[in-house]
């Protein structure tokens, strides 16, 4: 019996050893699966992650593209592509003025679309955003400080868009320091923020107008002259039938002219002809402006003279003298006029003039005649300041016509001019006739200088690719009338600027003045993709149906709108702000003071912008918000 137990008890210890081996068996291969699957979870991981951390890695390099392509356009306006590396990643910015990342096109033509793309390995992000050429506040229209009286209702004038204020508008009365949003007209949305009002910088302004001086390094248009020392100096046009040879019913002699010392009792001659038998003079003296004619002889009109003068002239001080003779064969009264500034000082009898030589003088007494002390046939009674633009016409000039050249730089073809010495030579002794008579004037002793800087450009076409760095500089008031301004650059006057009479401004064109502007029955700027840029320190006038396609900068006390059409922007700091007679702007509108609709036919309508992408208008470029993408 105990044998058997025995046995059996072999034979169970026996079970019990493979029960056991194949038990840790078992457990060996489990735990070598999970390792295996450990290991591929862990391998599968890293790999994940490290696709992760590149992914992350190109989206930091993006980023960082974008914000150097952002420092560079705000910094330089430029467009131009940029491509850098970091480390083992490359980036790429690219700009598109016209269509996004899905070849959509730009909700507004001031917008362009930033893309920066960045690849580390095989890994590539993609993020994009919208710049803006204007602030954001340039898609509506936006009334500040808008505190007072009613400004706007809507019998008065019309908004069509979203319009921004603070202060008073319609019947409803806003806190000062509190925000209103409203809508009025048709298609008005409530706004839900508020926008930001626009940055602008006026260095590239300022320091355009600082560049027109009186050098003469080329840089800057000025207006010459000539300077008379009162000693010796003079110019001289030889005998020519146009003016002095020939017997001539009609003259007229123009001149421009500043004294050192009016009050010497010494005659200072500023031009004479002929000498104390048959003749013409204009002279200072003891502080009064003369001018005067004769034709003594008897057996022609026995004109034994007449003086014409003013006392109100002042040292150091530009003015136009006029002398006009309208006469016969025998004396006439009001035939001799005296003109200062376009405006009649005298008018007295008078002739004709017949044939007399002698030469004609500017500056010097060369034999003439004169109301105090009679004939004087020696040289001398020199002038001592400046004189220009001496215009000699076989015309009588109307008072009008006077007054509407007297600032005018002709082109030398007028009807009637003979003689036309605009003295923009600027070097040498002879100063040229603009006319096709070649009376042409030979310098003694005058030496150049600056001239008035008050002109006229009637007629005339001004193309600034002929200017240094595409530059029209003027130092003083300028007029334009009839006239055309082309090329591509810019157009600086120190001084008033007046844009009148049908003149144009081609695109592409920065007009910036010190003064005032005013444009009336003209047109600025081709159309909305061909713009111009307006900037004025002054007060700003557009009247009698004038165009403007552009942006238009008002920094000075006042800016009115009479019955014209802006398209584009307007940033207004003027506290006076008027729209009148049926005036129409589309496009947006921001300003700093409240706008007053002076007619229930002026309209402000939500339009298109112009496309200044890449040109420095003064505003800082700013991102649009919300249009962040990564893609």
């Amino acid at each position: 019996m105990n044998k058997k137990v025995n046995h059996i008890d072999k034979i169970m210890g026996a079970d019990d050893g493979a029960i056991f081996m194949a038990s840790t068996l078992g457990v060996f291969v489990i735990l070598s699966l999970f390792s295996m699957f450990l290991l591929r979870f862990i391998i599968n991981e890293n790999r994940d992650m490290g696709h992760y951390i590149m992914d992350i890695k190109a989206r930091n390099l993006a980023l960082s593209g974008m914000e150097r392509g952002l420092q560079q356009y705000r910094s330089t306006r430029s467009p131009a592509t940029i491509q850098g590396t970091f480390n083992t990643g490359n980036y790429n910015i690219t700009y598109d003025t016209l269509r996004n990342e899905s070849q959509s096109n730009l909700p507004y033509t001031n917008y362009v679309c930033m893309k920066s793309r960045a690849t580390i390995d095989n890994v590539e992000r993609n993020v994009r955003l919208y710049l803006s050429s204007f602030p954001e506040a340039f898609c509506m229209s936006f009334y500040g400080n808008n505190e007072g009286s009613t400004t706007f209702s809507p019998a008065q004038g019309s908004i069509t868009g979203p319009i921004f204020f603070r202060g008073d508008i319609s019947t409803t009365i806003v806190n000062p320091t509190n925000t209103k949003y409203t809508s009025t007209g048709n298609g008005g949305i409530l706004l839900s923020s508020s926008p930001p009002f626009p940055s602008l910088s006026t260095t590239d302004y300022e320091a355009l107008l600082s560049s027109i001086n009186y050098s003469h390094s080329g840089s800057s248009y000025n207006n010459f002259a000539l300077s008379f020392d009162r000693v010796n100096d003079y110019v001289k046009i030889n005998n020519t039938n146009d003016i002095n040879l020939g017997t001539h019913t009609q003259r007229t002699i123009e001149a421009w002219f500043k004294v050192d010392n009016k009050d010497l009792s010494a005659k200072q001659v500023i031009y004479e002809e002929g000498a104390h038998i048959r003749g013409l003079n204009i002279y200072i003296y003891s502080g009064s402006l003369y001018l005067g004619g004769w034709n003594e002889p008897n057996g022609e009109s026995d004109w034994e003279g007449t003086w014409l003068s003013t006392a109100g002239i002042q040292n150091n001080t530009w003015y136009h003298v006029a002398l006009t003779l309208n006469g016969g064969n025998s004396v006439s009264n009001n035939a001799l006029k005296g003109y200062l500034n376009g405006v009649e000082f005298g008018s007295g009898t008078g002739s004709k003039l017949w044939a007399h030589s002698g030469d004609i003088t500017i500056g010097r007494n060369g034999g003439t005649k004169f109301l105090q002390g009679g004939d004087n046939t020696s040289v001398g009674e020199y002038f001592g300041g400046d004189i220009d633009e001496i215009r000699i016409w076989n015309i009588a000039r109307s008072q009008a016509q006077l007054s509407a050249m007297k600032d005018t730089v002709l082109s030398g073809n007028e009807s009637g001019l003979v003689a036309y010495l605009n003295l923009q030579e600027n070097s040498g002794s002879t100063a040229n006739d603009q006319t096709s008579e070649n009376n042409d004037g030979t310098i003694y002793g005058a030496t150049w200088t600056y001239g008035p800087f008050v002109y006229t450009y009637n007629g005339q076409t001004i193309n600034l690719s002929q200017y240094p760095d595409n530059t029209f500089r003027f130092n003083g008031d300028l007029i334009l009338t009839n006239s055309t301004v082309t090329g591509t650059g810019y157009f600086a006057v120190k001084g008033n600027l007046t844009i009148g009479s049908s003149t144009s401004f081609n695109s592409k064109i920065t007009v910036v003045s010190s003064g005032n502007i005013s444009v009336s029955s003209s047109q600025l700027g081709a159309n909305i993709r061909k713009p111009v840029i307006v900037f004025c320190k002054g007060t700003c006038t557009f009247s009698n149906s004038s165009t403007f396609f552009g942006l238009l900068i008002s920094k000075g006390s006042s800016l009115s709108i009479s019955g014209s059409t802006i398209n584009g922007a307007i940033l207004n700091y003027s506290q006076t702000f008027q729209l009148n007679n049926s005036t129409n702007i589309v496009g947006s509108v921001v300003s700093d003071y409240s706008i007053q609709f002076q007619d229930s036919n002026s309209t402000i309508t939500k339009g298109g912008l112009p496309p200044f992408f890449g040109v420095n208008t003064g505003l800082v470029p700013m991102v649009v918000p919300g249009t962040y993408l990564e893609y």
